[in-house]
């Protein structure tokens, strides 16, 4: 076992060019199954993963409570490790479920031909979903090959064939929706380029199933390639769950390694993950991600976001503003800067510091002693001032007796953001802090 003085070296010695992701490939599996809000980059995210791996005694549990496209969930089976992610967001949990599962290619090409086949012969205009602005979104031809792949899919006996399948179809909804691309939000493009947009979802469909296919089964070739499989099964352990991490970690298991990237709730400079879920969540039943699910994600398209880490008003400000300043100065400084209307935006940053303390508290008491904890996060403008997250998690941490091991800065030059978007702007650079929690 390498020393903590070893370690150090070893993770300040990662290229500029690794951390900034300039050497990972667009058609790696684990960020070309779906084109998922602002993912991690797995190269990365591995060196930095191997480095403290070499550093903990036995078996590595990895834990990401912010799972998003699972992306540190799969890099870490590439090691070997038993892996556990949860997530808000029920996309993200049926991407993830689809990761880490360990898929037959005779299977999925099987089902791939009894799909299409199904699909051609469907007569059937009718469509299985019903809200109100569904024109708004979808022309009327993508509307009906939406319909007949919808039923071509619940025709699929096995739940595992199913939500492959899912989410193709969540990326052919994207390619094919009325939404704007260049945003994360819900933005309808304008009435002339809907009219000139020449879309078949049927072909799109075909052409994101044979992408997914090669991608998920060159991604397990690797696995196999590394001894990870047996009998079909992955040897260790990979689990996700749909949870609110600021509520609880839906795991009985204790772990020595936290991977992960916190999301930044409903505010007109993050990154909206539920809206960028909604359109394709409107069309995957339920049943097949998750009945456990106990928010009504399909009640408004903010219904996720809002139920995020600072996404809603579920408690006054007096009750615990105080108590979230003691623990982060640089929080305080940054919010009392303010007055009147600046001062009520700017809430949304205490609220969103407030739920992530919250959550860390859930977090540690999942940790083993001697854990380590990779955090990636990136500070942000709200009322043109720098929210310096970093030092505000540093602080949050410090509080709970956890310490900085080392950190690491990158420039964001690959991972997916809106150009249309703030946050884009002020999000160029982002920090890798690395904690050790001590017995």
């Amino acid at each position: 076992m390498k020393s903590n003085r070893n370690i150090r070296k070893d993770i300040r010695s990662i290229s500029s060019e690794t951390l900034n992701g300039e050497n990972y490939s667009r058609t790696d599996f684990a960020r070309s199954i779906l084109n998922y809000p602002a993912m991690m980059v797995p190269s990365v995210q591995e060196p930095i993963i191997k480095s403290i791996s070499e550093a903990i005694v036995g078996d590595i549990s990895l834990l990401d409570p912010f799972m998003g496209a699972s992306n540190t969930l799969v890099t870490g089976m590439k090691f070997g490790m038993n892996v556990f992610g949860q997530d808000i967001n029920p996309l993200s949990l049926l991407i993830s479920q689809v990761k880490t599962t360990c898929y037959n290619e005779v299977e999925l090409l099987d089902a791939e031909k009894r799909i299409n086949n199904f699909i051609t012969r469907d007569r059937n205009n009718t469509i299985p979903i019903d809200f109100s602005r569904i024109d708004k979104w979808f022309l009327p031809e993508v509307q009906i090959d939406l319909a007949k792949i919808h039923r071509a899919i619940s025709k699929e006996s096995q739940l595992h064939i199913r939500r492959f399948f899912w989410v193709v179809m969540a990326e052919v909804i994207r390619l094919t929706s009325n939404d704007r691309t260049s945003t994360f939000k819900l933005h309808a493009r304008s009435l002339e380029d809907t009219n000139n947009r020449n879309v078949s979802a049927f072909n799109c469909f075909k052409v994101v199933t044979n992408k997914n296919i090669k991608n998920i089964i060159d991604y397990l070739s690797i696995l196999t390639e590394r001894n990870l499989i047996k009998n079909g099964k992955y040897i260790k352990t990979a689990d996700v769950k749909w949870a609110d991490t600021s509520v609880r970690i839906k795991s009985k298991k204790k772990f020595n390694l936290l991977v992960t990237s916190p999301p930044y709730g409903d505010n007109h400079t993050t990154v909206t993950y539920g809206q960028f879920s909604y359109l394709s969540l409107l069309w995957i039943p339920i049943m097949d991600i998750d009945n456990n699910i106990s928010i009504d994600y399909l009640k408004t398209a903010q219904e996720i976001d809002t139920h995020s880490l600072g996404g809603a008003k579920k408690y006054n400000m007096e009750d615990f503003e105080d108590e979230i300043f003691k623990k982060s100065p640089t929080l305080k400084k940054f919010i009392t800067q303010f007055k009147n209307g600046e001062r009520l935006k700017a809430e949304k940053v205490t609220r969103f510091v407030h739920d992530l303390n919250i959550s860390i508290d859930n977090m540690l008491v999942k940790m083993k002693d001697e854990s380590y904890l990779i955090w990636t996060i990136g500070n942000r403008n709200v009322n043109k001032q720098v929210v310096q997250n970093d030092l505000i998690l540093t602080e949050l941490m410090r509080s709970k007796q956890v310490n900085l091991f080392t950190d690491l800065n990158r420039e964001i030059l690959s991972k997916r953001m809106p150009n249309r978007n703030n946050f884009s702007n002020t999000m160029s650079k982002e920090k890798i802090l690395i904690f050790k929690k001590s017995a």
